[in-house]
């Protein structure tokens, strides 16, 4: 499987890092692994520079879907992807989609992914 997911509990966070092509049922498995894991509330980290995907918008609405659990359920974590410039498409629907349960931002390095989430001092 080419996505890779690390939580850290001691940090609060969910690091979860896509390499190669990724299909939504991959994206999906990684999903339900997060809930069972019950660190939706843990901020997090979607690395995107090395991965090749193609999903449609209604993908994308039924991934975001997944993600927000039960109805009223308001303990999101914040999401930061990090992503190739130049293949912004699937990080942009998706923070579009999910912008009202959680503060979503888009990087290009984790570095400033990880300063967004308060995990290091400015430099």
């Amino acid at each position: 499987m080419p996505i890779y997911l690390d939580i850290s509990r001691i940090d609060r966070l969910v690091v979860i890092s896509a390499r190669g092509h990724v299909t939504p049922e991959e994206i999906a498995d990684n999903i339900r692994e997060i809930k069972e894991a019950s660190v939706l509330h843990f901020g997090k980290i979607v690395d995107l520079t090395l991965a090749h995907y193609e999903l449609t918008n209604d993908q994308i609405e039924g991934l975001a879907t997944m993600l927000r659990g039960e109805a009223g359920d308001k303990s999101r974590g914040p999401l930061a992807f990090v992503i190739d410039p130049k293949r912004e498409s699937f990080a942009n629907a998706f923070a579009e989609a999910t912008k009202g349960d959680r503060p979503v931002m888009i990087f290009h390095t984790i570095h400033a992914a990880r300063q967004w989430l308060g995990l290091h001092p400015k430099v």
